[in-house]
């Protein structure tokens, strides 16, 4: 891949996206994205009201922040139909960078469960970015084991009045996990009167609708004290795969490298309807015969043809693997297609009902600040998996028998034996509900006169429990009668036979092949199971800070703290998940621990000069935190910054901080989980000879492994557990500079800054592949990577060479970093047709290095700098250009997502033809730049407020690539590269009424 830098197309982006940086603005202004900056004051007092603003314990000027924080407000929700939390965070240009947890990832085992929705800035992962509501730490919620990000469902959009995004890390303040950032939700504090709102969000095609209603209501007590109340319904419907041409219909997408035609193979397969629609979606409706390796699928013809082996099904043949027409084109037989599939999730139907209160006492100078939150949610999946067990096939010894007839226990020493592998569909449901519980409550106050004059003290308790439940449907192993769980064989070393029997259904009769027969199939081998999560997080924190003493700039300010906090997790898996009486999905066991921390925090800000030339004003800050785990070690951390107004026009600000993460619950205690790879996806040494890696080449060819390996059939068993105590928090160092531009006679506000991030014993779970690459692609071998996996032997009868019962336990790895650039535009200009407001902000991150394991090891990948694959962009940006004319609001939004290219990333270079089943072929492993355009008008009135617009208003599909080059994909679109606009061109409407 060419790695997208070029200065000119980065400047002609600027300016075709933006024409200035981020601005100030007042907190309960309602405006687009802006970034917090300083704005030249008119005279002495424009700067004298002093707040707390995230990332600081100490009360300052409202933009004299020594790091970079981007503010999003409620109204950008309004403006640009969004509908809940996740969409409001995930667009905006910090996030839009990197892949973001959605609901578009319920196949895989993802943090948090099926449903959940996490935020990730800069691609560092959610674990490394602290959500907190109103400066408080909420604790985490889901399914499953793997917890540890905050859960964005569980925050209704209806109470937010803007979101603070610290851009620096902050654990000095708050903290493990605030590596790369901090959002800081900051909710409506006041209701006047009863209000109500309604959304719909329509997408011009079926499928992906969005409902939203919420209520609130707020009183006061006079003077004495203030309550609100607000509730919120909102419901995504599902959208099938079906439903998106862009989502269905997975194509291999190669073209010729002449012509550029696609030269995808074509179906001639005998369900095919047009040869044309070549999918890849489910492989399914065929026998494998392992002895003589050939593949029966249904005859186009509808002729029967018993395999080399002598065994055969009614109206099968053996199939052409590739073939080609007279033209040269290729084709094949495979069944890899069915209307039944059309059924498939991609956004499953997802209910959330949230409810929220506040009070606010006045105690006689103390204030009393409570907020109470519950929401429950409802996520419903459908999808199909593949069922392939291979059971066991009695054959006559003239060979003609009438098809595979199945015996108790087979052996090889019969000649009359054949191990047939049987490859039909399978459904597949999940049920999630999550109940999450959430308290806080505050003490804050001064000092009596004479008693630390100037001095404020707060104390703050919150407790969270989240409450999930996971039902799913499961093949029951006991009632598979797979040849490899059966009496024949110790599959699982134990020395003891398992004891799986003969299936109590023919799998080989053509209805359960092609699916005709599926709740059949249920009925024969089905089960379902429910599982239950509990997470609960109690912490109680105090802060004290004030001015120390008067310097010749201003005052001395200092915080300090204290916090401690308590979380547990206790998750039980369904007893079938606990047994492992579950076909090809992961088992896992209980994961249950607690562990709790005691840290003390403090800072100080120092103003250094004031009214100096070339230094209208120079403060200096610092902070220190130190920290003590019951698991995961003590140690302590610290942060300095600067910020220096050199003049009204220009402003300069830096800081360098060390952070920590220390191992979430999960990482600790998460008993074994299984699951299945495909022998291709995690097997250096399949077709050996090819590599270009000289390690590879030798190790492969010193384990006895032929040069020509074409990978064992099958999945292997990958195993991952938590690290226990042995895991030592991540540690990190962030540096941050940048100027803030403010020309006078304009409006004007731009803001640059540049980040450097590094990450050093990152806590992570090795993948499969990492884990066998580790083995053979080092300079020694064998080494600790390979005592982690098990290979067959060269005979063995069904997987030869093999991979399977790979261990990747939770571990510190290496390390990651990055560095890159963020700029902020806000102009705005009163014309006598009313206010134009310009926003623009845009991320270009220069690059961002994965080290796995360390700088010695020989990985065969080229570059281990991911930035600007696909998922990572190397830059996005969004901007919006309103116009305020009276009641009228006119608004024009769009997103840049740039170019993305995997190529550079492997050995192989896709840029250049590959072989395509003998011929030479295009990859395509590279999108194009894209830009997503919407459009509103909202209306306001004395007590009712209407707006309407259309979302991606030019239908912009996401690009598409051949799946075999990304790691996750629905049809041809790469699911990594979250930031796309998935549900197509839609029309959006709001309704706000107060009474």
């Amino acid at each position: 891949m060419q790695f997208h830098r070029s200065v000119l197309g980065s400047v002609a982006i600027s300016a075709l996206l933006f024409s200035g940086a981020g601005y100030a603005q007042e907190a309960d202004e309602a405006d687009d994205v802006v970034e917090v900056v300083t704005e030249a004051p008119a005279e002495d007092e424009a700067r004298q009201e002093k707040i707390v603003v995230t990332g600081s314990l100490i009360a300052r000027d409202e933009f004299a922040s020594s790091s970079p924080i981007q503010v999003i407000t409620a109204e950008v929700a309004t403006l640009e139909g969004l509908v809940d939390t996740a969409a409001l965070l995930q667009g905006s240009s910090l996030a839009s960078g990197s892949t973001q947890l959605n609901n578009t990832f319920q196949n895989f085992v993802t943090n948090g469960g099926i449903g959940s929705q996490t935020i990730d800035l800069r691609g560092c992962g959610d674990t490394r970015t602290l959500v907190l509501i109103d400066g408080k730490r909420p604790g985490s919620s889901g399914t499953r084991g793997s917890i540890a990000a905050l859960d964005l469902n569980v925050v209704p959009q209806s109470i937010i009045q803007r979101v603070e995004i610290l851009k620096d890390g902050a654990s000095t303040i708050y903290g493990s996990d605030a590596v790369c950032g901090v959002v800081n939700i900051i909710t409506r504090d006041s209701v006047d009167s009863l209000e109500l709102n309604g959304f719909i969000s329509q997408p011009f095609e079926s499928g992906g609708e969005q409902y939203s209603l919420s209520a609130a209501y707020g009183f006061d007590l006079g003077d004495f004290a203030n309550f609100t109340f607000s509730a919120e319904y909102r419901l995504d419907e599902e959208m099938d795969v079906s439903q998106r041409d862009y989502l269905d219909c997975p194509r291999d997408y190669v073209r010729d490298p002449v012509s550029g035609r696609l030269i995808d193979r074509l179906n001639f397969s005998a369900t095919a309807t047009d040869p044309n629609r070549n999918c890849s979606s489910l492989y399914h409706n065929t026998a494998i015969d392992l002895f003589s390796e050939e593949r029966l699928v249904p005859s186009p013809d509808g002729i029967t043809v018993p395999t080399a082996f002598g065994g055969f099904i009614p109206g099968y043949r053996p199939r052409v693997g590739t073939g080609f027409t007279a033209d040269g084109q290729p084709f094949y037989e495979d069944i890899l297609d069915a209307p039944f599939l059309d059924n498939q999730d991609f956004f499953p139907k997802n209910e959330n009902l949230s409810l929220f209160a506040t009070a606010d006492v006045d105690l006689g100078g103390i204030a009393w600040d409570t907020e109470l939150l519950y929401s429950k949610r409802k996520t419903d999946v459908e999808g199909w998996r593949q069922f392939f067990p291979i059971v066991g096939s009695a054959i006559n010894p003239a060979g003609n028998n009438p098809g595979f007839g199945y015996i108790a226990d087979p052996t090889y020493s019969n000649s009359m034996f054949s191990l047939v592998q049987a490859v039909m569909p399978y459904p597949t449901t999940n049920n999630i509900e999550v109940d999450y519980y959430y308290a806080s409550s505050s003490l804050s106050g001064g000092f009596a006169p004479g008693m630390l004059d100037g001095w404020s003290w707060k104390v703050d308790g919150s407790y969270s429990r989240g409450e999930g439940s996971y039902g799913g449907n499961e093949i029951l192993a006991s009632l598979s009668g797979d040849w490899n769980l059966d009496g024949v064989a110790d599959t699982d070393g134990d020395g003891v036979p398992n004891t799986v029997g003969p299936p109590s259904i023919n799998y080989l009769d053509p209805d359960i092949l092609s699916g005709a027969r599926v709740q059949d199939l249920v009925n024969a081998v089905g089960g379902y199971q429910t599982g239950n999560t509990v997470y609960e997080q109690t912490t109680f924190t105090a802060v004290l800070a004030g001015e120390l003493f008067e310097l010749p700039a201003g005052p001395l300010g200092v915080g300090l703290g204290a916090e401690y906090r308590e979380f547990s997790i206790d998750d039980q898996p369904g007893v079938l998940t606990q047994s492992g009486d579950i076909w090809g999905s992961s088992t896992a066991g209980p994961t249950v621990g607690t562990n709790s921390v005691s840290e003390l925090f403090a800072e100080v800000s120092v103003p250094l000069l004031k009214g100096a030339p070339l230094a209208e004003d120079v403060e200096f800050s610092a902070s220190i935190r130190g920290f003590d785990y019951d698991i995961g070690g003590s140690d302590s951390i610290y942060k300095a910054g600067l910020n220096w107004q050199i003049n009204p026009v220009l402003r300069a600000r830096t800081s360098y901080g060390t952070s920590y993460r220390a191992p979430a619950l999960f990482e600790l205690f998460l008993d074994d989980q299984t699951g299945f790879l495909a022998q291709t996806s995690i097997d250096p040494c399949i077709d050996w000879g090819q590599s270009q890696n000289a390690n590879i080449r030798a190790n492969c060819a010193a384990a006895g492994i032929p040069d020509n390996y074409v990978g064992a059939a099958g999945s292997a068993l990958v195993v991952t557990s938590g690290g226990g105590e042995d895991l030592r928090p991540e540690t990190g160092d962030t540096f941050t500079v940048g100027i803030i531009l403010t020309p006078t006679g304009a409006d004007l506000n731009i803001a640059f800054d540049y980040y450097e991030i590094e990450i050093k014993d990152q806590i992570t779970s090795l993948s499969g592949a990492q884990i066998v690459g580790g083995c053979y692609g080092t300079t020694t071998f064998p080494n600790d990577f390979c005592s982690l996996f098990d290979r067959a032997a060269a005979d063995d009868p069904v997987a030869p060479f093999g991979l399977d019962n790979i261990l990747a336990p939770t571990l510190n790895v290496d390390s990651q970093s990055q560095r890159g650039l963020d700029m902020e535009v806000r102009y705005t200009h009163e014309f006598n047709f009313g206010t134009m407001i310009f926003d623009g902000s845009v991320n270009w991150a220069f690059e961002r290095y994965i080290n796995v394991f360390g700088a010695d090891f020989v990985s065969g990948i080229d570059n281990n700098d991911f930035n600007g694959t696909v998922g990572y962009p190397s830059i996005v940006g969004d901007a919006s250009i309103r116009l305020d004319r009276g009641d009228w609001t006119y608004t024009w939004f769009t997103d840049f997502i740039g170019r993305q290219d995997d190529n550079r990333y492997y050995a192989d270079n896709f840029n250049e033809p590959q072989d395509y089943f003998g011929l030479p072929g295009l990859y395509t492993s590279s999108t194009e730049a894209v830009f997503q355009h919407g459009a509103s008008v909202r209306w306001q009135g004395d007590s009712l407020t209407l707006a309407f617009g259309i979302n991606n208003i030019f239908d912009e599909t996401p690009p598409q690539v051949s799946p075999d080059l990304v790691q996750i994909s629905a049809g041809n679109t790469p699911l990594s590269a979250t930031g796309y606009d998935l549900r197509g061109r839609r029309a959006f409407m709001s309704v706000s009424k107060t009474f």
